[in-house]
């Protein structure tokens, strides 16, 4: 056996604590303190995001409620609301009657939370008048919707369009049979 003194052994103990301070430090003690710094960097960020979100959300659940009032006023039983009427209305006001070819009811367009659909067929018409068009229907205070459009540019003249809207609407109180010939 080796005999060790009593200088070696307080070496080696010394060796043995030095060593094992170290591994704590770099198991332990730098890992966190390095994941603290990380999350006193992050935290606030996320705070800060966390905000935004809460505003959004506030936003988000008012315009909902919003939407949600809107299309309970149009389909209300005493609602008499008309999608076709209410078309007709905008077509004669942004003047597009004698571009109008067809205006009927199109159950293949209804799209879901809306019971009615309604597509128009336009000729002869500028781009300008179909984005006016597209406009008022989506900016009305009825819940009514673009749901499909098609364009195409006019065969007989470059700088006319020709058009094919269907729009949504709310479920109609009464069935609306017309059908809207321009002539």
């Amino acid at each position: 056996m080796i005999q060790v003194t009593s200088r070696e052994r307080l070496l080696s103990i010394g060796l043995i604590v030095v060593l094992a301070a170290w591994g704590l430090y770099a198991l332990a003690v730098r890992p966190a303190r390095d994941r603290l710094r990380t999350l006193q960097r992050i935290i606030p960020e996320k705070q800060a995001q966390l905000r935004q979100l809460q505003t959004q959300s506030a936003e988000y659940t008012a315009l909902r409620s919003e939407l949600a009032r809107r299309q309970a006023e149009t389909t209300a039983p005493g609602s008499d609301f008309q999608l076709l009427p209410f078309l007709e209305n905008l077509v004669e006001r942004y003047k597009l009657t004698k571009h109008v070819v067809t205006m009927e009811p199109d159950a293949r367009q209804s799209q879901p939370g809306y019971g009615a659909a309604v597509t128009i067929e336009l000729h002869d018409i500028s781009l300008k008048q179909l984005i006016d068009f597209l406009s008022a229907v989506q900016t009305s205070e009825s819940a009514v919707r673009v749901g499909s459009l098609h364009i195409r540019k006019n065969p007989g003249n470059e700088a006319l369009l020709d058009s094919t809207v269907g729009i949504s609407g709310p479920s109609l109180s009464r069935p609306a049979v017309a059908t809207h010939t321009a002539s």
